[in-house]
Formats: C-alpha cells, structure tokens, sequence
C-alpha cells in the first residue's frame, strides 16, 4: 500500500453492540488504512454510543464515518447521522456472512458505501480510496438481490428509477463479475462504473424515503 492522499479531516467509527473477533481485526486494519492514507491518530475518531457519536459529529464533522453494523436493531441511527451531517459520506461495514437484504437496509438507511469485514488489506485498501474519490464497490450477492429487485412484478419502483446503464452494471456483476468487467464489458471507465454504483445506492435511498413519506 502506498500513500497518495492527504486528507487532514477526522474521520469517524462507530461501534455499537457485539464485536466479533472479525470485526476487531477489520477495525485494526481500518486503522493502518487510513493512516497510510493520510489520516494521522489525533484525526481518526472513534464512538461507542449514539450519544458519544452525534456528539463527535456535531463537534468534528468528520468526512468519512464508519458505522459496524451489529445486527437490523441499531439501523435506527444512521439516518440520524444523515440528518446531523447529510454531506459526510456514510460507509456501513458488515461481516462477511451478512445477508444481502441486511446491507441493502443498510443502503435504504443513508449509507452512501459499504464494505465487508474480511475483505483482503490490499483490496480493502483500493476500496476505501474509491470511496473517497466519491465511488461504490458492488458485491455480486448484493448485485443478485437487485437484480431479483428489478424483475420482480412487486418491485417495479426500483426498475424505473435506474437508467439502462445502472440496469447493465447489476446486471454485470450479479453473474458474477468484477466492477472491471463490468467497465470493460460497458466501454466504461472503471472509475464511472464505481460512481454509477454509489448513484444507485443513493437513488435507493431516496426511494425508501419516498416510499416511507407517501406511507405516513
């Protein structure tokens, strides 16, 4: 890993609930990420309450936040976040074995990015620099989820609000394939492919807060 990003702006985890041997070995490799890219410990905040977050948000207004995700109970809280700081960029982290349904809740919550807790340093590296240039990865389980989403008869709001080009990146990597398959296989630049996706995942969020006020 190499260092080519200076960012002199806290970044901020929160950690709530049970914390798995994975997760803690995620959270150490988390903190040697940043540092390499440019963070240094004095900006690399840390929360263990809702309480201790929203505090450190209001007071920091760090650029990156976070957020473990423990189980569906604490999903309550990141659109708090959301409304506490709407520009900061939201990242959920899950375990491995997380179900698709659990980050796409996750996603619908106002987590701009997600990543998975065992995901190898030097591609958790690259993932993570993505997001800061203002990207998205995709996992082809989460892909298949939407996929099965968009040709579903109940399901037929997310199908109209993506474009053709968002529909073939699903498409792309619920077979499976890479995002630089994808790329390749679309005449896209990796880079637009990876910010197609984080579109998606804001444009699902803005229809589960449409479909939450059309319910109320």
């Amino acid at each position: 890993m190499h260092n080519d990003l200076i960012l002199p702006v806290p970044v901020l985890t929160i950690r709530q609930g049970r914390i798995t041997p994975a997760l803690q070995q995620h959270n150490m490799l988390l903190q040697v990420i940043l540092k390499d890219l440019g963070y240094p410990d004095e900006l690399v905040l840390s929360a263990e309450s809702e309480d201790s977050a929203a505090q450190a948000i209001t007071e920091h207004l760090p650029n990156l936040i976070f957020y473990r995700v423990a189980d569906h109970s604490n999903l309550h809280f990141l659109p708090q976040i959301k409304s506490l700081y709407p520009s900061c960029c939201l990242i959920s982290i899950h375990e491995n074995k997380a179900a698709p349904s659990e980050i796409l809740k996750t996603v619908q919550n106002g987590a701009d990015a997600y990543l998975l807790s065992d995901t190898p340093a030097e591609q958790l590296f690259q993932q993570i620099k993505c997001i800061l240039r203002g990207g998205a990865v995709l996992h082809p389980e989460f892909a298949k989820l939407l996929q099965e989403q968009l040709t579903s008869k109940h399901n037929q709001e997310i199908n109209l609000i993506f474009n053709s080009v968002e529909i073939q990146i699903i498409e792309q990597i619920s077979q499976p394939s890479s995002e630089v398959q994808a790329a390749l296989a679309l005449n896209l630049s990796e880079y637009q492919v990876y910010s197609f996706i984080k579109n998606i995942f804001r444009k699902i969020y803005i229809l589960h807060k449409n479909t939450e006020a059309a319910a109320e």
